[in-house]
């Protein structure tokens, strides 16, 4: 007769760690208050260390639709990633959708905001239907301004703001950073720690750099690639903060920054191979590192307030629109 293995006591396998959370994958160290992986653990719980779920955190699921069907288990938190399109592909709207979605996740977020004045980074926003003067108010958002001190006159451009934009500005005094100085990467670099500091963003949120075509023009490459490096050390990989850089692609070779910097590099771009004389909108994951991807193209299409949307598999992706005398239109029936 062939004996049988009591399990009736056996422990759930795999245990995990009363401390770090992960699973103990040989013997555990015990005590009365737990189980524990390590020594490390067991002597910080005794301690009275708590540490955080990491679960809870190290993921995030962006809210984005196409992209988080990509990644579906969530990018890693500590990542650095580069956002490639082509010039048409919503690669700018793709980035002002990830700072939205963190808000109304109840996150904070910061735009370090190169191309743009303060003002016209926010009406990115609302010209996409999303209001955010609560999140200014509420002091979840801030934007470092690498722009305005690159003005010739500034009051001039200031006293030609219409009052919609005025009103922003207003609106938005206490919420922007300027840098005096923004070819010096420490003064920027100085700037993001302090307002990651007020925000309290560690472990939450997000950071995007509008566009990184304009930083390496305004600062030498190899000063943007250190500059890129101390972010993704002291951010990334320290706070749980992912920064996300927008870049132009011509889908040529010459790769802005050293490519190699980042953990995650996501393409857009334009195909006319779908649909007789149409050129869609396709996006998929190049690499990210710690994080299981589907390694495949999706199609997707833009609409103000909804953002961006993934077409389903099966679509016909040449009745998506409606075609009248008008421009052509999203069809929403669909």
């Amino acid at each position: 007769m062939t004996e049988q293995l009591n399990t009736d006591h056996a422990p759930e396998y795999p245990l995990e760690c009363d401390h770090c959370h992960y699973p103990i994958p040989g013997e555990a160290e015990e005590s009365d208050e737990g189980r524990y992986c390590s020594v490390a653990c067991r002597e910080a719980a005794a301690d009275g260390s708590t540490m955080t779920d990491p679960h809870a955190y190290k993921r995030i699921a962006t809210g984005v639709e196409p992209l988080d069907s990509l990644v579906p288990n969530g990018v890693p938190a500590d990542s650095l990633l580069l956002l490639s399109g082509e010039e048409g592909t919503r690669r700018t709207e793709l980035g002002v959708e990830l700072v939205w979605r963190a808000l109304e996740r109840g996150e904070p977020a910061v735009v370090i905001s190169v191309m743009n004045p303060p003002t016209a980074t926010l009406e990115r926003f609302y010209q996409n239907g999303w209001n955010v003067l609560p999140a200014l108010e509420n002091d979840r958002l801030r934007v470092i301004d690498c722009f305005t001190s690159r003005l010739d006159d500034r009051d001039e451009f200031r006293a030609q703001r219409n009052e919609w934009t005025e009103f922003v500005g207003e609106a938005a005094e206490d919420a922007v950073v300027e840098v005096r100085d923004p070819t010096d990467r420490r003064e920027m670099t100085h700037s993001l720690r302090g307002a990651l500091d007020d925000l309290e963003m560690t472990e939450t949120g997000l950071v995007t750099i509008d566009s990184l075509d304009e930083l390496e023009s305004l600062l030498q490459r190899q000063t943007a690639r250190d500059l890129l490096t101390d972010l993704r050390a002291t951010v990334c990989k320290a706070r749980f903060v992912p920064i996300i850089a927008g870049t132009a692609s011509t889908g040529e070779d010459d790769a802005p920054a050293a490519e190699y910097v980042f953990d995650g590099i996501i393409d857009l771009r334009l195909t006319d191979r779908l649909a007789p004389d149409a050129r869609l909108k396709r996006l998929a994951v190049r690499k990210l590192v710690g994080a299981q991807f589907l390694p495949q193209w999706v199609t997707y299409e833009y609409e103000p307030a909804r953002g961006l949307f993934a077409f389903g598999p099966d679509t016909d992706v040449r009745q998506r629109y409606e075609v009248g005398n008008g421009p052509l239109q999203p069809n929403r029936n669909r």
